[in-house]
């Protein structure tokens, strides 16, 4: 799998930003953040994650 491929959870997406996982769901229900909604839980592209916080 690819990293264009990976989907992240917004535990990891949080580890990552290093912010509150509350602020990662604030960040998707506000759209500041594109995430899909798998079931019941949110996941966060990692390409799309580089995209927008990588220089």
């Amino acid at each position: 799998m690819n990293k264009e491929d990976q989907y992240l959870t917004l535990e990891q997406v949080a580890k990552k930003l290093q912010v509150a996982r509350i602020t990662v769901y604030r960040m998707v229900r506000r759209k500041q953040l594109p995430a899909v909604k798998l079931g019941k839980a949110w996941r966060v592209s990692s390409k799309k994650l580089a995209e927008l916080f990588d220089p």
